[in-house]
């Protein structure tokens, strides 16, 4: 019995790890990427129609030897101003973290390319202010009995994984939910 428990609990952390685990984030899109769009706020537009969350990563690729990506402060993006950065990133599929909630600015360090829209602002939400869809909540303290062991409840196969958001090279916990399902029926049914 206590192993049991025991086995309940490790699950509910891992499957708790599972759910929040970072994303990749081709900016611009795969076929897209960092260059000066056609239209001057297509880049603004692709950041919208994402999900941004601490620990997530965006992924710029370019031509290292014509761009560069520079994240700046607000009014440097305002300005397109690339003379006091951030941070500088020259080299192509440069992978930038995200490790704070807000707003994050990046202009083209080439002169002239971000009036011409080479630029983006990715607003990152906090852990508490959103989750991704098949995040796994706050785990609650595991109970003494399982309700599959008391009799309440019959347990059902596990679901498959989701699959991966369009648009971004996302990195899914799939194959470790599945794995994490088959644990929890085996902690429930007993060995």
């Amino acid at each position: 019995m206590a192993s049991r428990a025991l086995l309940l609990r490790s699950f509910i952390v891992l499957a708790f790890a599972a759910g929040s685990q970072a994303k990749d984030f081709i900016v611009g899109g795969p076929s897209d990427g960092w260059k000066v769009p056609a239209m001057s706020d297509v880049l603004n537009k692709w950041a919208s129609t994402n999900g941004f969350h601490v620990s997530d990563n965006l992924v710029f690729k370019f031509d290292a030897a014509a761009d560069s990506v520079l994240e700046v402060s607000q009014d440097d993006y305002n300005r397109c101003s690339t003379a006091s950065p951030i941070n500088t990133y020259k080299t192509s599929d440069v992978s930038v973290p995200l490790p704070r909630s807000g707003r994050h600015y990046f202009v083209s360090g080439t002169p002239g390319n971000c009036d011409k829209g080479e630029r983006l602002i990715v607003v990152v939400m906090s852990e508490k202010h959103g989750r991704r869809p098949g995040s796994a909540p706050v785990p609650a303290a595991a109970p003494a009995q399982s309700p599959q062991a008391a009799g309440l409840v019959e347990v059902p196969a596990p679901a498959p994984a989701p699959a991966p958001s369009k648009g971004a090279a996302a990195r899914t916990a799939g194959s470790g939910a599945l794995l994490l399902g088959a644990l929890l029926r085996a902690a429930l049914l007993g060995f």
